[in-house]
């Protein structure tokens, strides 16, 4: 399941049922204290019930989960050119390789899958004859470095299952390329960053597009980066919902 995700019937009746409280009278000259009030260990009495809609809804993502990394995993890793490192619980997803004396990075996030809007297909009269969804892209960045030259190339691009769109060639001193973080990003904005992609004449955008090609940024690329975000964020929802069932449980 993607992260274009609507709550279930079951859970969402759980979380929205009406509850029926008994009415407590209580007598005008009677004191309460107010440490009397609190609960043992924070237990509400809306824990229960948010307890056993996430222990279903934890269930029913279970039910045909398995550790078996997928088909197109494993197709990568065969191949042996590109790296996967995943940290659980990151957003952030990279992939890299070398190529002769480069050293390619590609970045993108999982969180991307959220981007996807419905669409709606019209016929001649202007009657919606279908329902559809807008593929999710995947927001990327490749660094790329060789040991020969001072400089490296950011390269922003979007992931789509069709292949990536290039939107924006950057060139930085190596050291400023390679830095990560807030202040990084606002140093490297600071600095001219090129011309839009799309703007370029159209015999360099061909040619550049096969500059990546070569180097294995192509459609097949593209197809695992949307796939992997997909099978990467069902993962951790599942685990974010065993770990919010257990606090709630504690």
């Amino acid at each position: 399941m993607s992260a274009i995700r609507a709550l279930r019937p079951a859970l969402r009746a759980a979380l929205r049922a009406p509850r029926v409280v008994p009415r407590v009278v209580v007598p005008a000259f009677a004191s309460r204290s107010f440490h009397a009030t609190l609960r043992a260990r924070g237990s509400g009495e809306t824990d229960g019930e948010l307890a056993a809609a996430l222990a279903a809804e934890h269930a029913y993502e279970t039910e045909s989960a398995t550790d078996e990394k997928p088909e197109f995993f494993k197709n990568l890793e065969q191949d042996g050119v590109w790296a996967v490192k995943d940290v659980s619980g990151s957003d952030d997803v990279i992939l890299s390789r070398k190529f002769g004396d480069e050293h390619l990075k590609l970045t993108f996030q999982v969180s991307d899958l959220d981007n996807a809007e419905p669409v709606e297909s019209v016929d001649a009269d202007g009657s919606v004859i279908e329902d559809a969804v807008e593929p999710a892209y995947i927001t990327s960045s490749l660094l790329v470095t060789k040991g020969g030259s001072k400089k490296a190339l950011l390269v922003d691009l979007a992931a789509q299952p069709d292949g990536f769109e290039v939107t924006n060639v950057a060139v930085y001193e190596k050291g400023l390329a390679e830095q990560d973080g807030a202040d990084a990003d606002w140093q490297r904005r600071s600095k001219y960053m090129g011309p839009q992609f799309d703007t370029l004449d159209v015999a360099v955008q061909d040619a550049f597009q096969n500059f990546l090609h070569e180097r294995g940024v192509d459609e097949a690329l593209a197809n695992f980066v949307v796939s992997y975000s997909e099978y990467k964020e069902q993962k951790d929802y599942v685990t974010w919902l065993a770990d919010l069932k257990d606090f709630v449980n504690a």
